[in-house]
C-alpha cells in the first residue's frame, strides 16, 4: 500500500524500513515507525529495525533526547499492532525505564502483546507509585488488568486503587479488578463515575466498560451523557467480547443482538 506525506511525496512498505534504518532524519523515522505499525507490516525486515529503534534508548545512561523518545513511542505503538512479543526483551527493559512516557507506553504494549513476563515488573512498580503521574499508573493499572490472573496479591495490590481520589484511576481499577475477577462487585463503582460532572472522566469509565466489555453496564452505556462516538466505542467492546452474561441474565446470541440494537439506535 502507498500514502502520500504531507508534502506530497508517496511512502509504501520499503521506504518505510528504508526510512526507519537511517539515523539523521528523526522525523522520516518518526513516520516510518508509525507507517509500519499502521500498515500491520509482515515483512521479514521490520521487527527487527523496530526491536533496534528501540534498543538506541539503552544506547547512553542520559535521558533520551525529545527526538529519541519520539522514535521509541512510536515503536512500542507499533509493536502493539505487531507481533510484540518478538520485542519481549526491549518491552520489558522499556518497562522500567527512567522516562515515565516510555514506561506508559511499554505497559499498553506489553498488554496488547500479551506478555505475562510483564507482570512482575508491573507489579513492583505499582508497589510503588510516589513518582507516578496518573496516565502512567493507568496504563499500568490497565495493562495487569489484561495479563493477570486472580490471586490475593494481584488483588491486593489494585484494590487500595479503587479508593483514589482520582476518579480516572479508580475507574482503571475497577475495570482491572473487573477483568481479573469477573466479581460483579467491582462495577459497582461505574454507576457513580458515569454521572461525574467532568465529560473527560465520563467518557474515560465508557473506554474501560468496553474494555470488559461487560454486559450488564449496557444500559448505563446507552443513556450516559457522553457523546455517540464514544459510546459507540464502549458498546463494540460489548460486542466484541462480552462477559457478565449470568449477571445479565442472557445468552451470549441474546447479548449480540441487544448490543446491536443499541449501536443501530445511535446511528
Amino acid at each position: 500500500m502507498i500514502e502520500s506525506t504531507g508534502e506530497g511525496q508517496a511512502i509504501d512498505e520499503q521506504e518505510a524500513l528504508k526510512r526507519l534504518e537511517q539515523r539523521h532524519d528523526a522525523s522520516d523515522r518518526y513516520y516510518a515507525a508509525w507507517w509500519l505499525g499502521h500498515e500491520r507490516s509482515r515483512h521479514p525486515r521490520t521487527l527487527p529495525l523496530l526491536k533496534a529503534a528501540l534498543g538506541e534508548l539503552f544506547e547512553t545512561t542520559s535521558p533520551p533526547n525529545d527526538d529519541c523518545r519520539a522514535l521509541s513511542l512510536n515503536v512500542l505503538r507499533a509493536l502493539a499492532h505487531l507481533d510484540g512479543s518478538e520485542a519481549e526483551t526491549e518491552i520489558l527493559a522499556c518497562l522500567t525505564h527512567s522516562d515515565q512516557q516510555i514506561r506508559e507506553e511499554a505497559a499498553r504494549t506489553a498488554a496488547a502483546a500479551s506478555l505475562h513476563t510483564a507482570i512482575a515488573p508491573l507489579c513492583a512498580s505499582l508497589s510503588n507509585t510516589s513518582t507516578h503521574n496518573d496516565r502512567l499508573l493507568e496504563a499500568q493499572i490497565e495493562a495487569l488488568g489484561e495479563l493477570a490472573k486472580p490471586s490475593e496479591t494481584i488483588i491486593g495490590l489494585l484494590t487500595p486503587f479503587t479508593d483514589s481520589e482520582k476518579p480516572l484511576i479508580r475507574s482503571a481499577a475497577n475495570r482491572a479488578l473487573l477483568q481479573i475477577t469477573d466479581d460483579s462487585s467491582w462495577s459497582n463503582a461505574f454507576q457513580a463515575l458515569v454521572q461525574h460532572p467532568s465529560a473527560q472522566v465520563r467518557r474515560g469509565v465508557l473506554l474501560d466498560i468496553g474494555a470488559v466489555g461487560w454486559l450488564p453496564s449496557l444500559t448505563m452505556i446507552q443513556t450516559s451523557a457522553v457523546e455517540n462516538s464514544i459510546k459507540l466505542i464502549a458498546l463494540r467492546g460489548l460486542a466484541e467480547h462480552p462477559r457478565g452474561l449470568g449477571a445479565a441474565g442472557v445468552s451470549e446470541q441474546e447479548a449480540c443482538n441487544l448490543v446491536l440494537s443499541a449501536m443501530d439506535a445511535l446511528l
